[in-house]
């Protein structure tokens, strides 16, 4: 896969967190994860992210030129959390305290049913208790924390893993339905029901806080095949009011209406993933002329793979959304340049947009995105009918932008990319894999985007080693590059070695390893 592909062709480059590989075994704990966790205490939690993130950012993005991230309420956590004086935590205890997230981490690596999520909601006195006890009395254990340090441990558990750990004490499963730690809603999988799932936790959260209404509730996020119903999203209407992200990939079994009247009632909704939603092809919360015209605070809007959407749809969309920042509309095969008419003149904001796949918009859609100007950052038209003409008028007025991907473009060649460059030297991440440019427009692109850190020539059969080198003097700051099915030897890949030492080349050439292996 390439690595400025979308993420339906994978451009879309969410950040990647890291995830801990823990066992099942609860016999022995893992030193290397132990050592992570406990040197990277101080960095953001991932479940904070957006993802995107837009990041997104969070726009979810691999390499934008630049991110917008979230900062983690659970930063510096452990090192700065104010103590009682009474109890007294030495270096020991809070590496217990790591152990004990490392073990919630092999326990939740079981895999979990919708009928067992629901049953670990309702854990009562009844609850095996499985803490360790210290071999050593003198010892100091997990037990002398106080609650709401272990309440800060939990915060780097997603939801599956909290209901898990609710199962070892007592202890822990009054601790589990702390509302800080029920901000985020995460389910995964296709053999959880998104509804009974959603059902169980929110009543139980609704009776630990003896409230009709789960306020701390903030996101909720199903993906992998988890999916919800119209009764499912009625439900997070009526139990989480200061919801602001709704992730719902790959839900065909909620209706268009249903999610009209959703984003009605959540009036702090900001961040909305429904990728692969077939059945959405609107969102208009103004259907009568004679009311008064409402907007929603949606700043965020995944639509990828909404095949139903139409040009009249989406017109209903950006008008009832003003505010939109980052739009992504991949394979939405209906849309046409009148689309991206009404995107330009009602979404003036607009940082990120993903028309890739989109096979009707042409050099005239590009004409009306650069009435965006400098305020668009990140663009895709990978696989789109656009050609020279409309790049280099494009390039001349969004000046400012960061990442563009026209992969597949075949009608680009080196006079856009020359213009590109002088116009758009603020360039981080280029795709112009499968396009007619050659040494030529890779030289004035080295020239004028000396800070690229990441450029894709996949297939680009007119790029030989003097453009890699002459790349390679001028872009010595380059992190990626792909040279798949390029005509590059051993010469132009040493080159890069020696003036990008940090570069991760991608290539597919037997013979060019062969030589290096050779050499070595």
């Amino acid at each position: 896969m390439d690595y400025l592909q979308d993420s339906s062709s994978s451009d879309h480059e969410h950040i990647q967190h890291q995830h801990f590989g823990f066992g099942s075994s609860l016999s022995s704990l893992d030193v290397h994860q132990l050592d992570f966790l406990q040197k990277n205490t101080h960095i953001n939690h991932p479940n904070y992210f957006h993802h995107q993130e837009p990041v997104h950012r969070n726009s979810p993005s691999f390499d934008q030129g630049y991110q917008t991230l979230l900062s983690s309420p659970t930063q510096s956590a452990l090192s700065n959390h104010h103590l009682t004086p009474q109890v007294h935590v030495t270096s020991k205890l809070v590496s217990e305290a790591m152990n004990t997230v490392g073990l919630a981490h092999k326990v939740a690596n079981l895999s979990i049913s919708t009928n067992s999520l629901c049953s670990l909601t309702k854990v009562g006195r009844n609850t095996t208790a499985y803490m360790i006890a210290p071999s050593n009395k003198s010892h100091l254990s997990f037990d002398s924390l106080p609650n709401d340090m272990i309440i800060k441990i939990f915060q780097w558990l997603d939801t599956c893993e909290l209901l898990t750990v609710a199962t070892v004490c007592r202890r822990f499963e009054k601790l589990i339905w702390n509302p800080i730690l029920w901000k985020i809603i995460i389910l995964k999988g296709e053999e959880i029901s998104g509804d009974k799932a959603l059902s169980c936790i929110l009543r139980r959260l609704q009776n630990e806080s003896d409230e009709e209404k789960c306020l701390n509730v903030e996101r909720v996020m199903l993906s992998e095949g988890c999916k919800i119903t119209d009764k499912g999203l009625q439900m997070i209407v009526k139990a989480c009011p200061n919801l602001t992200h709704l992730q719902a990939q790959f839900c065909t079994t909620f209706s268009n209406q249903s999610l009209i009247e959703f984003v009605s009632k959540c009036t702090n909704l900001q961040h909305l993933d429904i990728t692969g939603c077939s059945q959405i092809s609107c969102i208009n919360i103004n259907p009568s002329s004679s009311e008064g015209s409402r907007k929603l605070l949606l700043q965020y809007i995944d639509l990828t793979d909404c095949a139903s959407l139409d040009d009249n749809g989406l017109r209903l969309i950006v008008k009832t959304c003003p505010l939109l920042i980052y739009f992504y509309l991949r394979r939405c095969m209906m849309l046409t340049d009148t689309s991206l008419k009404y995107i330009s003149k009602f979404c003036i904001a607009l940082k990120e947009l993903s028309v890739s796949d989109c096979l009707n918009v042409t050099d005239f859609g590009l004409y009306e995105l650069a009435k965006l100007g400098q305020t668009l950052r990140y663009l895709s038209v990978a696989k789109c009918k656009v050609s020279d003409v409309g790049l280099k008028y494009l390039a001349r007025r969004c000046y400012k932008l960061r990442y563009l991907n026209c992969r597949g473009c075949e009608a680009i060649s080196d006079d856009s990319i020359i213009v590109l460059a002088r116009s758009c030297s603020r360039l981080r991440s280029l795709d112009i894999g499968k396009t007619d440019v050659s040494d030529a427009g890779l030289c004035a692109l080295s020239e004028s985007c000396p800070n690229l850190k990441k450029l894709s020539l996949k297939n680009c059969d007119m790029i030989t080693d003097e453009g890699i080198k002459y790349l390679s003097y001028y872009c010595r700051g380059l992190q990626l590059l792909n040279i798949q099915d390029c005509n590059i030897t051993a010469d132009g890949y040493k080159s890069i070695k020696k003036f990008c030492r940090r570069c991760v080349i991608q290539h597919n050439n037997l013979i060019l390893s062969f030589s290096l292996e050779d050499q070595s």
